[in-house]
């Protein structure tokens, strides 16, 4: 049964598992290894208990190697083996996430930005984008002479040509509306984005296509195999967790530790 009493979040200390401690000193020598955790001292505590019950599991089962790392990764080979992924397993994926295999789209853009400050009237400024839309709609040849008197964007001095781009390249909304649009010419709407509003002309544009099973599987396979594989570490952290006696800090029951033995690489 695990004993567990609560955990200090901001300062763990007097953590010990199965009666072997873990400093205050130990926590801090790897905390900055978790640096970018929203808590890393918590992490690396939490990280420290994976280790010493990996460390504590590999002395019971008589795991012998030159070092403590290479006993852990003997234990963990020994304990979570490769996950073995059906063809039918790699099929299924396939089908379900068709939309994730396709070469990607290129599209050769122009755009005119109406930014938009914070304390800029949103509907003046569409009144004026949906004029210059209009405006554009009549005299399809003045994009470029507009583009550089009156864009917000520093593409204005190249006429709003952003030259050929992908999905990468630009925010979420003005991809979407490129790829709505799959052809060459003027958007009919202004479209909206965190830097303001939009006014958009597709010149070229090359169309991604759906790739066969046959081009991706070798993809798809290790993958899966990859998160079968830690699922299965995750279930067997829960049950050393489940077993062992630790006290001064709450794993909780979602134990989502990462794999390898506790501890980031270097």
């Amino acid at each position: 049964m695990n004993q567990v009493i609560n955990f200090y979040r901001k300062q763990p200390a007097g953590i010990s598992v199965n009666g072997e401690s873990i400093s205050a000193e130990a926590i801090d020598a790897v905390a900055e290894q978790f640096a970018d955790a929203p808590e890393p001292r918590e992490a690396a505590a939490r990280a420290l208990v994976v280790r010493t019950l990996l460390r504590q599991q590999a002395i019971r089962q008589g795991i012998e190697a030159d070092d403590e790392e290479g006993a852990l990764e003997r234990l963990i080979e020994q304990e979570v083996p490769a996950s073995e992924v059906s063809d039918a397993e790699v099929r299924r994926y396939f089908e379900a996430n068709r939309d994730k295999f396709r070469s990607g789209d290129l599209f050769e853009v122009r755009h005119i930005l109406f930014e938009l400050a914070p304390d800029d009237d949103k509907t003046e400024l569409a009144r004026k984008a949906d004029a210059v839309l209009l405006a554009l709609k009549n005299d399809p040849e003045a994009f470029e002479r507009i583009a550089r008197e009156q864009s917000a964007c520093s593409s204005a001095a190249l006429g709003g040509s952003l030259g050929q781009i992908t999905r990468d390249a630009v925010v979420p909304e003005f991809w979407s509306a490129l790829v709505g649009q799959g052809k060459p010419g003027l958007l009919p709407h202004p479209v909206e984005s965190r830097f303001g509003l939009h006014i958009i002309r597709i010149d070229r544009c090359a169309l991604g296509e759906a790739l066969p099973f046959e081009a991706v599987e070798k993809r798809i396979r290790p993958f899966l195999a990859a998160r079968l594989e830690q699922v299965s570490y995750q279930r067997y952290i829960a049950r050393l967790i489940e077993a062992a006696q630790i006290v001064g800090i709450d794993l909780g029951e979602d134990v989502t530790l990462g794999t390898g033995h506790g501890l980031p690489s270097e």
